[in-house]
């Protein structure tokens, strides 16, 4: 075996790392109320009884509260230290084997060990259940084999970049108990409850109501502060914000709850409310029906882009900064030099449209062309992101000024990604980039490659979710397996130049991740992503 790559991560250097707590100091007997619990939002029902760690279902922010993952995704994307304390990553023959040597002494929350047959079968079982899965560490994984009770060899049909940070995803890659389903250890088994190797475990749940996690006695890491946490479900931003003031929960924001723009500056000036802001990896963006008239006219694409103001859109609706390129600076390969950007320019947008044969022979303020109308409909929804709905209007109004008439349509979450992922009817979505663990990588080959498995059987075998072209397919596969930086950074360069020179999409801004709660919480701390969005661990409440 030729050897690529080496993380051995000593058992001792890593209890070290769990058991810090960076700046801040533990809480005193005093200092701590009696009670400790927590009650946050989710907008959405968690859908705690079916939380399959293998699954794609429920409440995303929850997995890692309950499974564990084998790595850990940590600060700037450093991969640390999960249920498996060490690993080491080889070449066999054009394979990529990657060993990992697993902690002993960890217990499920029912009690039951965990070890490398609870490996095995959890990602046998995503396998299982996710046969059109794209991502690679699901698709390439050729073979599970147990060398020991706590050691296992993870072999992919060739070499991929980012399976170990593919490794850290929320799901479906997480450890779960055997026991989770019945019959016992059997992949295919019905999934029975959550069982997981996690600080939390669920309590009491009623559905579109609230979820209750309390502490796993059996954590084998540093033990949780808190003894419980509630999540309401809130589905609304401006109600989430009331309930806040009012003090019937204390914790808002993020995945958890998003909070209107607006209502941050009412909620900064609340003594008795800490808000806590910082930039993200998350970007919003404008997604066109690229393959379909207007849109599949380059010249078209590029003129919407100038049309659009997104300083103006981020000092109205905004918490972030106006997006240049389609990834956040935060993200890795995103270099000032590779995030090229439409200014906004009403002129040549309307120069482009022209160009392109839409001209106002009616004076009626909106371009024809062929004898039809440029007139097109915008989907959107604002469970999920409440300041779509503003930012859309924005859109409206500034394709108005170029002759271009939109029509918003606000659809329910479910139906939204219908529209999105199965019938791919709309002719504009506003849409986000996905999480850090998830970036540049894995958002470029969800988004830019085809045929794509993720959406519907009857979409064409050429279409991308938000564009696609043979030369993306082509610089996308080949960065994910190239071993070399530099030559991995060039290729980035030309993917992001391509999605640039062909429009294919629309950044709009930048999100900024912002949490507010009640003064008496104490311990705050951003988790590593937005899927993982706080450190549990470490809150409390004071007296």
């Amino acid at each position: 075996m030729k050897r690529l790559d080496i993380l051995a991560v000593c058992l001792i250097l890593s209890g070290i790392f769990l058991g810090c707590t960076g700046s801040l100091a533990a809480p005193t007997e005093s200092e701590m109320a009696r009670d400790q619990e927590l009650t946050a939002t989710y907008p959405t029902d968690i859908m705690a009884n079916k939380l399959d760690a293998s699954s794609y279902k429920g409440a995303i922010t929850v997995y890692p509260m309950i499974y564990d993952a084998l790595v850990n995704y940590g600060e700037g994307g450093k991969i640390e230290p999960g249920l498996a304390k060490s690993w080491e990553v080889e070449d066999d023959g054009g394979k990529m084997v990657i060993t990992f040597h697993l902690r002993d002494g960890v217990k499920f929350s029912d009690g039951t060990p965990f070890n490398a047959d609870a490996v095995k079968f959890s990602l046998e079982r995503a396998k299982i259940l996710n046969p059109k899965d794209t991502t690679p560490v699901l698709q390439k994984l050729d073979e599970i084999e147990i060398v020991d009770d706590y050691t296992v060899k993870l072999i992919y049909d060739s070499y991929l970049y980012p399976i170990l940070k593919q490794l850290t995803f929320p799901r479906p890659i997480r450890i779960m108990s055997p026991t989770a389903v019945s019959p016992e250890g059997d992949p295919n088994g019905a999934f029975v409850k959550p069982i997981g190797t996690g600080m939390w475990v669920i309590g009491d749940y009623v559905q579109d109501q609230y979820a209750v996690l309390t502490r796993n006695p059996y954590y084998w890491g540093e033990k949780p502060i808190l003894e419980k946490i509630t999540f309401k479900v809130i589905p609304d931003a401006q109600t989430r914000a009331l309930a806040l003031q009012s003090g019937d929960v204390e914790l808002i924001g993020g995945k958890i709850g998003r909070i209107l723009p607006e209502t941050v500056p009412v909620l900064e000036s609340d003594k008795n409310i800490v808000v806590e802001r910082e930039l993200g990896t998350e970007s919003y963006y404008l997604v066109f029906k690229y393959n379909k008239y207007p849109f599949n006219d380059t010249l078209v694409r590029k003129a919407v882009n100038f049309a659009i103001d997104k300083d103006n859109m981020v000092s109205v609706v905004g918490i972030g900064e106006p997006a240049k390129g389609f990834f956040a600076p935060t993200v890795n390969y995103v270099t000032d030099e590779n995030s090229y950007n439409y200014p906004y320019d009403v002129d040549e947008a309307k120069r482009l449209l022209a160009e392109a044969g839409w001209m106002d022979t009616d004076g009626d303020g909106i371009l024809e062309k062929d004898g039809k109308k440029f007139e097109v409909d915008l989907i959107y929804q604002v469970v999920d992101y409440p300041e779509w709905g503003r930012m859309c209007e924005l859109i409206q109004e500034d394709l108005r000024k170029v002759g271009i008439k939109v029509n918003l349509l606000n659809l329910e979450s479910a139906a939204f990604y219908e529209r999105l992922w199965t019938t791919r009817d709309f002719d504009l979505m506003i849409y986000m980039t996905y999480s850090s663990e998830w970036s540049p990588e894995g958002m470029l080959t969800l988004q830019f490659t085809y045929p794509s498995p993720t959406l519907h059987a009857t979409s064409r075998d050429d279409e991308a979710v938000t564009f696609g072209n043979p030369k993306l397919n082509e610089l996308i596969n080949e960065v994910m397996t190239t071993r070399v930086e530099d030559k991995r950074q060039s290729l980035y360069d030309q993917i992001f130049k391509e999605i640039y020179d062909e429009a294919a999409c629309v950044p709009l801004y930048y999100c900024e991740k912002v949490f507010a709660m009640n003064s008496h919480v104490k311990g705050f701390e951003f988790g590593a992503s937005e899927y993982d969005p706080v450190k549990w661990g470490r809150l409390w409440v004071s007296s």
